[in-house]
């Protein structure tokens, strides 16, 4: 079973991509953090993270999570896709090894040929 997490500032953001993690009918635990602190304090493996750029401003923004959890973990490293509302960070996602860039409002076919993409 792999490890799904989802983070974003955006409650109904986190429902609206864990609905779309759900139709895909795969198994999977899927776990919302709704800052790049509560992520960070989650000591369990990620598998593929779904990760806003624009967080709280109160701390670390996506990108910056993403630098930190490409820096921080030698062990096994979670595939990244942004989704985010803003077009003008992704060349910067090549920075962090990103596997793909998805624009909200995120498209529910686009969703799901990036899903069944990241899985295999």
């Amino acid at each position: 079973m792999i490890r799904i997490a989802i983070c974003d500032d955006e409650a109904p953001t986190r429902a609206y991509l864990s609905s779309l993690v759900r139709a895909q009918s795969c198994p999977c635990e899927i776990v919302e953090y709704a800052s790049a602190g509560d992520c960070l304090a989650d000591p369990q493996e990620i598998d593929l993270l779904f990760l806003d750029i624009g967080l709280d401003a109160a701390g670390p923004d996506g990108m910056a999570l993403a630098r930190q959890i490409r820096e921080g973990r030698p062990t096994a490293q979670p595939i990244i896709i942004f989704v985010t509302g803003y077009e003008r960070y992704v060349f910067d996602a090549f920075d962090v090894g990103a596997f793909q860039y998805l624009l909200k409002p995120v498209d529910e076919q686009k969703f799901a040929q990036v899903f069944a993409r990241a899985l295999e």
